[in-house]
């Protein structure tokens, strides 16, 4: 019995040490490498690409530009140093920029334009508001607070003064006032003329026209009879002016 017990004791502890021991075949094989295994719990970085905003358009000349109600169409542009006559003129110690405009209302109602919509921006970002006076010294201008009717159009000229130095020139066109629109107009093949002659040469056609005018009463007072002179069948020698209009037979004399 004795013998049993012991025995018993011995089988016993063996298969505890073998639970314990780790024999080769159930051993995983080691080796130098170690094999990199994913992060679950890491919150992979997720890198965006920023979306590219839109160009913003700049219009050219001659390309209709619509803001609001009103289509603007850029003709030409000048530049010069002096405007006005001979008498009454300004000259720029930088230069000056003339834009040539034609504008249509586009709306229902009669709408009326006003300076401010146009200005011009160069390339160092300053902001060039329309000469105040330049009404005075162009024949072609824009009139301020002009009426436009609608589907009508109307043409002309707005000034404006910038340094020398001044480049890259654009028209910015806004709205109204309660507008935030603005478009853009790139102010290219500027022809220098020196000097803008419109005032002086509508104040020499209307000189000329004057001129004209007198000349041809001047003529109808010399082909007339009238007073001091008057018809007569004979007169004088020396106070016989003519035939001029008097009736056939007559001559026109002078009044005694």
């Amino acid at each position: 019995m004795k013998k049993i017990f012991i025995f018993s004791i011995l089988l016993m502890s063996v298969i505890l040490i073998s639970g314990c021991v780790d024999f080769p075949e159930n051993t995983p094989t080691t080796t130098n490498q170690q094999v990199a295994q994913p992060n679950t719990n890491t919150q992979q970085e997720v890198k965006t690409v920023p979306t590219p905003k839109p160009s913003e358009k700049i219009y050219a000349l001659n390309e209709n530009v619509n803001v609001d109600y009103l289509t603007y169409k850029v003709t030409k542009v000048q530049t010069f140093k002096e405007m006005g006559t001979s008498m009454f003129n300004k000259i720029s110690e930088g230069k000056f920029i003339k834009v040539y405009v034609r504008i249509t209302n586009n709306a229902k109602e009669t709408k009326e334009i006003f300076s401010p919509r146009l200005r011009i921006q160069d390339s160092e970002g300053r902001i060039f508001e329309r000469v105040s006076d330049d009404m005075m010294y162009i024949a072609d201008y824009i009139e301020f607070g002009k009426q436009l009717q609608p589907s009508l159009a109307t043409s002309g000229a707005v000034v404006f003064e910038m340094p020398e130095d001044s480049k890259d020139l654009i028209l910015l066109i806004s709205g109204d006032f309660t507008s935030t629109s603005v478009a853009k107009v790139n102010l290219s093949s500027i022809e220098d003329i020196k000097k803008d002659t419109t005032q002086q040469d509508k104040q020499d056609k209307m000189w000329d026209s004057t001129m004209e005018e007198s000349e041809q009463k001047v003529e109808e007072m010399m082909n007339k009879c009238n007073a001091p002179f008057k018809c007569t069948s004979s007169c004088q020698e020396y106070a016989d002016v003519g035939k001029k209009d008097c009736p056939s037979g007559q001559v026109c004399c002078m009044q005694t």
